[in-house]
């Protein structure tokens, strides 16, 4: 606590000599049609918030612009005939960047005379306008703004209802009960692997998002019911755009804390033709920390880099292309001491050699067929890698290698999505999208039992996907909207194919009511390990491949919603659902526990698990609640908070009911932030942030003491299976940020506290040998870093 105040206090202390005359920056942008993607001509703009107010109108290619716009927050709205009155507020201009808005308008049913002023554009609706519940947008500004969210967009993700962290440690994403696994990640307009830093095979998070929050658009985030363009996954969709660089002007960014250094830096390419480029590198170690005494839960210290680039080249003819691609790699060496094998026979220490890359690239093309109908096509390539070796090192004995992993896997996808506008009433989208997939798959493991070394994995080939939808919107009046889709995949593995209807509606009751109900079959192929493992025989010392054949994992989702504005700035928000899964991947053995094998608990911890003889015979369900209160920010400050009252459960081939490894209960979260303006003229302001998050702990299944001191190791409970709850989780984070806008550059300090308190909250629970008792390992405790990040 002492290292936090001395950093405030020197914060608060900085003498910075700002220069007196007024500083002003640009606001400029573009306006679209919501619903083809295409640009505007002649929509009336103004900036309501300067005395007096600011106007203009959108040229021949849906373009605005505003100089010598004062510094602060905005609000600008944008209207046009027979279309509805949209816009953005609480705009941010800054010195050191220009301001570059991206704002979209939707067409009215019917042209009336008397036009009803509806304000702007309602910021809980996701990007995607054929989402209609369970959809949130994600703003950049909050990503960096919320205290806990480490500028991580997946921890962003968890400060809202239905979804839970994956722990302090890790970033997984567990929404309404289901397995991380269940998670969707697709940027620009395309499937990509997990992208984060130190992940692991079969898991769908890691330790530090690839994804540079300096460089995102708005995103979407899907909790469930999805339209009919998201497939292949049950749980969630993450949906991630970049935004295109600054195609006027050329504009740096550079930030270090003690987290490493990260540079981007954007601008044209032809400013004629209003191309541009946008680009960053990350290079990170928190060896800094280490030296300060953070303890990271394991004797080693992570390490990686990361790097992204767009490009956006629009032209009079031929659409607008545009050149995508992220990468990262992460790696960490881990050195356990003093541990034993047998009495008698020690060893120096264990080592674990771990490293993950992940890459995706594209290119993209988006023209008009017609002035109704809109294409695009995406080509784009993609893969991760993860390679494991754990060794024990012996006083006497050379070096033992006990395991290694080499997880290859990539993806070339080609995809073409159509969207035609029959009339104001109507909207279509439909779209193919065929997916090769490569693999190299290898791990090795010693059998103590048998005193022998195995192969589980060691394939190498390919297989395809095949994918394709079709959506249609009915605006039936300006206050009810269906939406209908069917979605289909094939997987040429094992040929299992499925095809999954979707059906949503949404009814505005009075201008500040919306009542939402949709319902939708989502299923999703099992990761390929599954398919692949195989088994040793003892009998005939040969391999089997029993699980080549397991079919897709069902879930069907069914979700009601109603949503009020109280005010302006103020949203009321509820949802209720029910999941029922089905087709779920058991283990028909039932052998050490086997039969409470589910794959719907995959992802409850850091490793995958493959059981033999696994067929599509399981069951799952999850329903709950969620309650959601959020002002926007306004008048310097904003709250968000809410209540998710989950029940996950389900139902291995012993055919028993059980909680699932995510059926924690409960989750509240409340956030709460404030600006505080050191001069009139917005030169220098301070930001605190606070959040405080509770939820029901982590389930696992109990280690039976007294059989384990008998056996002399781990012996499960498996009649217990995930009966045993940990204790609550309880969290609170503080982030304070100092503003710097000077003539040409904007500078930002920020200070951090994860767990502020020092809650040793629960890990996990292991067998001790040497102990002979059950050992609890606790995640984080308090974490404090730094930043600071300059724009110019």
């Amino acid at each position: 606590m002492r290292l936090i105040f001395s950093l405030i206090m020197a914060l608060l202390c900085l003498n910075f000599s700002v220069i007196a005359q007024q500083v002003t920056q640009t606001i400029r942008g573009t306006v679209i049609d919501k619903n083809l993607q295409s640009p505007l001509p002649g929509v009336n703009v103004v900036i309501t918030s300067t005395n007096p107010p600011m106007g203009t109108a959108t040229d021949e290619n849906g373009r605005f612009r505003f100089d010598n716009v004062p510094l602060g927050r905005h609000e600008i709205k944008i209207m046009y005939a027979g279309y509805k009155e949209g816009g953005s507020a609480n705009v941010l201009v800054t010195s050191g960047k220009e301001v570059i808005l991206n704002m979209d308008m939707e067409e009215e049913i019917e042209n009336v005379k008397e036009v009803v002023v509806v304000g702007q554009k309602d910021k809980s609706q996701a990007n995607n306008q054929l989402a209609v519940v369970s959809a949130t947008n994600l703003r950049t500004e909050e990503i960096n703004r919320f205290a806990g969210s480490r500028q991580d967009p997946s921890r962003m993700a968890s400060n809202y209802a239905g979804v839970a962290g994956g722990g302090d440690q890790r970033n997984d994403i567990i929404v309404r009960g289901n397995s991380p696994i269940g998670v969707l990640w697709r940027l620009e307009g395309v499937d990509i692997p997990n992208p984060n830093h130190f992940t692991f095979t079969g898991n769908s998070g890691g330790a530090f998002s690839i994804l540079n929050n300096n460089l995102l658009a708005n995103s979407d985030f899907l909790t469930g019911a999805f339209p009919a363009e998201y497939g292949n996954k049950s749980a969630a969709v993450f949906d991630v755009k970049l935004r295109n660089g600054n195609n006027e002007k050329r504009e740096h960014t550079i930030q270090a804390g003690l987290n490493g250094l990260e540079f981007v830096t954007e601008g044209p390419i032809s400013k004629k033709s209003g191309s541009s480029y946008l680009a960053s590198y990350r290079l990170l170690s928190f060896e800094a920390l280490n030296k300060i005494g953070v303890n990271f839960g394991v004797n080693g210290i992570p390490q990686f880099q990361d790097a992204a680039l767009k490009i956006n080249i629009p032209t009079k003819k031929a659409g607008t292309f545009t050149l995508w691609g992220i990468g990262g790699k992460s790696k960490i060496y881990i050195k356990d001491p003093e541990l034993e094998i047998d009495p008698g026979d020690p060893y120096k220490f264990t080592t674990d050699n771990f490293s993950s890359d992940m890459y995706a690239a594209g290119i993209s093309n988006a023209h008009n067929i017609t002035p109704k109908t809109t294409g695009k096509i995406i080509l784009s390539t993609s893969g991760s890698r993860i390679k494991v070796v754990s060794s024990k090192i012996y006083d006497i004995k050379p070096e033992f290698f006990e395991f290694d992993m080499s997880n290859t896997e990539g993806q070339y996808i080609a995809n073409y999505t159509v969207t035609h506008k029959l009339s104001r009433r109507n909207l279509v989208k439909g779209g193919v999208i065929y997916r090769s997939i490569f693999y190299n798959n290898n791990s090795n493991y010693f059998d103590d039992t048998d005193s022998l070394f195995k192969q589980g994995l060691k394939q190498k080939g390919s297989t395809e996907l095949f994918q394709s939808f079709a959506h249609w919107q009915f605006r039936v009046t300006e206050k009810l909207t269906l939406n209908s889709g069917v979605y289909y995949q094939r997987l040429t593995l094992n040929g299992t194919q499925s095809l999954e209807p979707r059906l949503a509606a949404t009814y505005m009751v009075t201008e500040k009511d919306r009542i939402s109900i949709a319902t939708g079959l989502h299923s999703q192929a099992q990761n390929l390990f599954i398919y692949q493992y195989r088994f040793y025989d003892d009998k005939t010392g040969n391999y089997n491949q029993p699980n080549k054949n397991v079919g897709f994992t069902k879930s069907l989702h069914l979700v009601g919603g109603y949503q009020r504005a109280l005010t302006k700035n103020l949203k009321f928000k509820t949802e209720a659902y029910y999941q029922h899964m089905y087709n779920v991947p058991v283990s028909i053995s039932h052998e050490d526990g086997a039969g409470v094998y589910s794959i719907l608990n995959t992802g409850a911890d850091y490793g995958f698990y493959v059981l033999d003889s696994t067929v599509n015979t399981g069951k799952g369900r999850n329903y709950g609640l969620e309650l959601t209160l959020e002002r926007y920010f306004n008048k310097d400050y904003y709250f968000l908070t809410n209540l998710s009252l989950l029940k996950s459960e389900y139902q291995g081939s012993d055919g028993v009911w059980r909680n699932s490894a995510f059926n924690i209960g409960y989750v509240v979260n409340a956030l709460a932030g404030k600006e505080f303006h050191l001069d009139a003229n917005n030169k220098k302001l301070i930001s605190v942030d606070f959040k405080v998050t509770s939820s029901g702990g982590r389930r696992i299944i109990p280690i039976d003491a007294q059989a384990s001191i008998q056996k002399g190791e781990a012996v499960y409970d498996y009649s217990r299976a995930y009966e045993t709850q940990l204790k609550d989780y309880f969290r609170t984070d503080l982030k304070i940020s100092y503003r710097l806008n000077k003539a040409k550059s904007n500078h930002n300090f920020f200070i951090a506290a994860d767990n502020l308190l020092n809650t040793q909250n629960v890990l996990t629970q292991e067998w001790d040998e040497k102990k002979k008792e059950v050992e609890t390992y606790y995640q984080l405790g308090l974490f404090p870093y730094m930043g600071y990040k300059v724009q110019f």
